[in-house]
């Protein structure tokens, strides 16, 4: 029941109020005074209904039907999560009216108005699942009841660093995601480095990744993706360290495995996904065994089980800390009945009880979504994921979608089979890794029976990128100017880059020109 209390300074009549919005669900109720100090004289007008998502973003609301003018207006807060930034008033020409503050907390609604944007956009607000993950981070920081419960909590830790110094802005909870996106092409450069040992094959690893369009977009996106890819990434470069080192060079051995345990350890953390990675990387493990070593299996153990395990009970501590944070947890009885409570991690039966709420939500989710897709479209790019859409005028668009970069996707599929033939007829050891990396971190989600999205295939797609290096450079053992490629495809994945730029980046184009990129059916972004 908090309320703000503003005097309007012109004969305008409000008809729209730009806010941002907080971090929580709000509902306000806007009433309309020409005596503040009389109760009975508020003339209630309408509410603004802010639900979950609508989390850190500028809103414009049509307000004040009747038209009537007054010399106050005021807003009161339906619920105890109202929170709101900056509001500014405009009538129906779309002219800004003056306001004054009244009463307590009113002018720090106000105090800031040449930062109040004309539109919404990314640049100034949060799309997509930003309104979960910086949400998250930002409850942690005020030690509040997290929403968002159902990834661990590395990801949204790291994300909170820059939110901490910088304020929480679009730019400080995207910054930790588009590092960890550059930091990614470095790490692919020293993987192709480690598998094919030439600096033309790294380099052309690099810029595939640099010129892929899903790895544009969701590293720029404040979501834990990125995170999520790049210690993924980095553990599988220590590990073929691991296995690519002589049986008599223990040390490197034990610090490649410490290495890569350590970042796996960070991945799981982050998404649970990566214990796809996990597989490959015991499947590999596996094929290297030639005898017991026990030094070496225990080096293995600490590495890959003692060590994550420690890393992922530690990133629960600032939420085991908060004493305010408890979470609604869907729990499920032997006969599969939902039985929803509240929990707060209070000792190791609760910690497993939110282990416990955090499966059943990914694996009961019946939820529906236009833009869903199956795990065999992906590689094909059969439905890209739309994810924002701004409307200037009626024939401009800014636009979002994350989809790749066709000429990359879609080579890589003919690459991946040639991987295929060539490691079975060849026995190729280089292709035999990428090919156990693909399937473990692809197949998977043909069992799992949720509603899924093409950004799924995210951790996948860098060793899809990896089999076009490995196919030139097999087939440059046999013809040499095949080496000629890598600059022709390089311009190719160039031109394709920028001709998509406007999807990936939202940046205002024509109608017409984002209607010129919808190649498939399915491909619907407008």
């Amino acid at each position: 029941s908090e309320q703000v209390i503003f005097e309007i300074e012109s004969n305008q009549v409000p008809d729209k109020i730009m806010l941002y919005s907080g971090y929580a669900e709000s509902n306000i109720s806007i009433f309309y005074t020409d005596d503040y100090k009389n109760y009975d004289k508020y003339v209630y007008d309408t509410y603004l209904n802010l639900d979950y998502s609508n989390v850190f973003r500028w809103i414009k609301f049509s307000i004040n039907y009747n038209g009537t003018k007054s010399k106050y207006i005021m807003l009161e807060s339906n619920l105890d999560t109202t929170a709101i930034g900056e509001i500014k008033l405009y009538d129906a020409d779309e002219k800004e009216i003056p306001i004054k503050a009244i009463n307590e907390n009113s002018d720090k609604l106000i105090d800031e108005q040449e930062c109040v944007p004309e539109a919404y956009s990314i640049e100034n607000s949060s799309y997509f699942d930003e309104i979960y993950f910086p949400r998250a981070a930002y409850e942690i920081l005020n030690k509040l009841p997290l929403y968002e419960y159902v990834h661990p909590p590395l990801g949204k830790l790291i994300m909170s660093i820059p939110m901490y110094f910088l304020g929480t802005t679009p730019f400080a909870y995207r910054l930790c995601g588009n590092i960890a996106g550059i930091f990614m092409i470095l790490v692919i450069y020293l993987i192709a480095k480690q598998l094919f040992k030439r600096e033309r094959y790294a380099l052309f690893a690099a810029v595939i990744m640099a010129l892929d369009g899903m790895h544009f977009v969701q590293t720029r996106i404040g979501t834990v993706d990125s995170m999520l890819v790049l210690f993924c990434l980095t553990s599988f470069l220590f590990f073929l360290k691991y296995l690519f080192a002589e049986d008599d060079e223990f040390k490197k051995k034990k610090m490649s495995l410490l290495i890569a345990g350590t970042f796996w350890g960070m991945a799981i953390s982050v998404k649970w996904t990566a214990a796809f990675v996990g597989l490959a990387m015991g499947i590999l493990y596996l094929t290297k065994i030639r005898k017991v070593n026990l030094k070496i299996l225990l080096w293995s153990v600490i590495s890959f089980i003692i060590i994550p395990i420690c890393i992922y009970v530690a990133s629960y501590i600032p939420v085991i800390a908060d004493t305010n944070e408890s979470a609604y947890l869907q729990i499920y009885d032997k006969e599969d009945t939902e039985k929803s409570r509240t929990v707060r991690i209070t000792d190791v039966k609760s910690f497993f009880e939110y282990q416990q709420a955090m499966y059943n939500y990914h694996s009961k989710l019946k939820a529906t979504h236009p833009y869903t897709s199956k795990w065999y479209e992906w590689p094909a790019m059969i439905r890209p994921m739309w994810y924002y859409v701004s409307r200037p005028d009626s024939e401009t668009i800014g636009t979002i979608a994350c989809m790749g970069n066709p000429a990359i996707w879609w080579l890589s599929i003919a690459t991946a089979v040639f991987t295929l033939i060539y490691s079975v007829v060849k026995r190729s050891r280089e292709g035999a890794i990428l090919l156990v990396m693909i399937l473990c971190t692809w197949l998977p989600y043909a069992f799992i029976g949720r509603v899924m999205f093409i950004y799924h295939y995210f951790i996948t797609l860098p060793f899809m990128m990896l089999t076009i290096v490995f196919a030139i450079s097999k087939l440059a053992q046999k013809w040499k100017k095949i080496d000629y490629l890598i600059p022709v495809l390089s311009t190719i994945f160039l031109a394709f880059f920028i001709y998509f730029y406007p999807v990936y980046s939202g940046m205002p184009v024509s109608v017409k020109y984002i209607k010129s990129t919808e190649w498939l059916n399915t491909w619907i972004y407008d």
